[in-house]
């Protein structure tokens, strides 16, 4: 193979695959219930639950 064949298949090959991904995060942000998704995901600092997402002993053993 030589140089431009790569290069063609490189820029061609990128352009194909992230116009694929962009169509697959359309779709699922698109799809039924994307909304209830969204929602949940806008409103999840405003929740009532006070418990950490990360906990602080688990991490303390990793770093260990």
């Amino acid at each position: 193979m030589e140089y431009e064949q790569i290069a063609f298949i490189a820029k061609y090959g990128g352009t194909l695959f992230f116009f694929l991904f962009f169509i697959t995060v359309l779709l699922y942000v698109f799809a039924p219930g994307g909304g209830k998704r969204a929602r949940d995901a806008a409103n999840v600092v405003m929740t009532k639950d006070d418990t950490p997402i990360i906990d602080d002993d688990n991490m303390k053993k990793d770093l260990s």
